[in-house]
């Protein structure tokens, strides 16, 4: 069973392992859409900068123009200084629409500054979408490291999971074997049960050996007392040929009275 149990950790491992790859492979490919749509992002930036680099350079092609506008308008002007020297009544217009394309060109050149000053602006813009693009890679990586983090105490997690089960198999272990210890006192409390068992058969033995000895004890007081009877017999037999002879004796005694009194007779027979 904890074999069976240890294969199914295995397995569970195993799957949690393909499961972690496999949000890491979404998380790459999600990665893979991100960095597709920084790509995207980039070559729009690049357009724009393209477009930028065109606007300045027909910016740079208006300055050209208006230099050569004022080119033209010197050479005009000398046409014209040519001209009021020999138009001198058309001087005050011609200084009147002077003054007047002065101001334009003066607002030309108000233009031209904003201009400049927008390209300025569209540069700094650019140097603030870079700094945007490099604070959005620093947040990515900032995300990719919470993200490690997180996969690092989940991995943590696992560990500890690991350890807990590692714990408990060895603690099925011990069970085991304090299962096994306790089925070995239970064949050894058997054993001390047969032994018990085997002692009082022993007793029993024991007793009726003493009942034995005891038996045999009184085997043997019977043939004393077989003996005792036997010599009773004895006694009474010499009991019975005493008094025998006591009758006997008797006999004699009264044979010699009567041998006595025939002494006597005899005596005074004579």
């Amino acid at each position: 069973m904890l074999t069976e149990l240890l294969k199914l950790s295995l397995i569970d491992t195993e799957l949690l392992k393909l499961s972690l790859i496999d949000t890491e492979l979404l998380k790459l490919s999600l990665i893979d859409t991100e960095l597709l749509k920084l790509s995207l992002i980039e070559t729009e930036l690049l357009k724009l900068s393209l477009i930028d680099t065109e606007l300045l350079r027909l910016s740079l092609m208006f300055t050209e123009l208006l230099r050569l506008s004022l080119i033209d308008t010197e050479l005009l002007k000398l046409s014209l200084i040519e001209t009021e020297l020999l138009r001198l009544s058309l001087i005050d217009t011609e200084l009147l629409k002077l003054s007047l394309i002065e101001t334009e060109l003066l607002k030309l050149s108000l233009i031209d500054t904003e201009l400049l000053k927008l390209s300025l602006i569209e540069t700094e813009l650019l140097k603030l979408s870079l700094m945007l693009t490099e604070l959005l890679k620093l947040s990515l990586i900032e995300t990719e490291l919470l993200k490690l983090s997180l996969i690092d105490t989940e991995l943590l997690r696992l560990s500890l999971i690991d350890t807990e089960l590692l714990r408990l198999s060895l603690m099925l272990t011990e069970l085991l074997k304090l299962s096994l210890i306790e089925t070995e006192l239970l064949k050894l409390s058997l054993i001390e049960t047969e032994l018990l068992k085997l002692s009082l058969i022993d007793t029993e033995l024991l007793k009726l050996s003493l009942i034995d000895t005891e038996l045999l004890k009184l085997s043997l007081i019977e043939t004393e007392l077989l003996k005792l009877s036997l010599i009773d017999t004895e006694l009474l037999k010499l009991s019975l040929i005493l008094t025998e002879l006591l009758k006997l004796s008797l006999i004699e005694t009264e044979l010699l009275k009567l041998s006595l009194i025939e002494t006597e007779l005899l005596k005074l027979s004579l």
